[in-house]
């Protein structure tokens, strides 16, 4: 739950920034810096054009971070978000349940309208859907640690060609 809170923080702050940096001149990818740090914890902020926002946690070590870095990383993980988002041949995972959108009515009477949309409501309500996915305890939302790893994941060649990808990037290039 604390990782849900300090999340939920940092698009709070987000939030604030934005409000407080509008300019029409503004490049559109907007970096927001460092939002705050919370203990062993610093939380990094970015709105993409569209205006999706994104928060990236970043552990505390000893070593500096540099500003460049984390907006790699954002553009990374936009740049996925995109790849994604624009494939057509994504596979939806089963959970995924979506909505039918309610019919439109075209009435010129007063209240039809309102009569069919309640009468859509009343039929939701008499027939629920089917919960696909079990809830989540909330010890366990947040919770993993190194016995949860397994090392068939470590050695598995899409493990070994992202860490090769976040490597390159973190050093800009270099080999």
């Amino acid at each position: 739950m604390r990782a849900y809170h300090l999340a939920h923080a940092a698009v709070d702050v987000i939030e604030e920034r934005i409000v407080m940096n509008a300019q029409p001149n503004r490049p559109s990818d907007s970096y927001l810096g460092l939002l705050f740090c919370m203990e062993d914890m610093a939380f990094y902020g970015f709105q993409t054009p569209t205006k999706l926002r994104l928060v990236l946690s970043v552990a505390l070590v000893d070593a500096a971070i540099k500003d460049a870095d984390i907006v790699a990383i954002f553009r990374a993980v936009h740049q996925e978000i995109i790849r994604a988002i624009h494939n057509p041949f994504l596979s939806l995972p089963p959970s995924f349940s979506a909505v039918k959108a309610p019919a439109y009515v075209e009435s010129d009477k007063d209240g039809e309208v309102d009569k069919a949309a309640d009468a859509l409501a009343a039929a939701r309500i008499a027939q629920p859907r089917q919960r696909r996915n079990e809830a989540v305890a909330e010890e366990d939302m947040f919770a993993s640690g190194p016995a949860d790893i397994k090392p068939a994941w470590l050695d598995s060649p899409r493990f070994r060609a992202g860490i090769e990808r976040l490597g390159a990037l973190l050093n800009g290039g270099r080999a």
